[in-house]
């Protein structure tokens, strides 16, 4: 299996989980519960920055909610970015704590770089 970047949202499935995430991004968006989310995502569609960086990435990428993650069982907080390294083996690259603290898209894409990078040379 080859390696695959996993984005993992603080957000569940379903439509009205869906409608309550939109309507409290755009409601009360400093208390919005994904960063994640609130960087990569305008109002209504992926930031075309983002897309590009994705688009640029050499491995496949995923985003996952977290109640459709299989490895949630072992994770508390969200969101996350993981390094799926084989059919049963992740490797989280950037836990919630980090995320939370990141304030811009260029902030998460030189983070995702950087550990990127040490996990490919590690």
């Amino acid at each position: 299996m080859a390696q695959k970047l996993q984005f993992i949202y603080n957000a569940e499935t379903g439509f009205f989980n869906k409608l309550t995430d939109f309507a409290h991004k755009i409601i009360s968006p400093k208390t919005y519960a994904c960063s994640l989310c609130a960087l990569t995502y305008g109002k209504f569609t992926i930031k075309e920055e983002w897309a590009d960086y994705i688009k640029s990435l050499p491995m496949e990428v995923e985003f996952i909610y977290k109640n459709e993650w299989k490895f949630a069982p072992v994770r508390q907080e969200y969101p996350l970015v993981a390094l799926q390294t084989g059919t049963d083996r992740v490797e989280v690259l950037l836990e919630a704590s980090e995320l939370n603290q990141i304030k811009s898209l260029k902030q998460l894409r030189t983070k995702l770089d950087e550990v990127l990078q040490n996990a490919f040379v590690g």
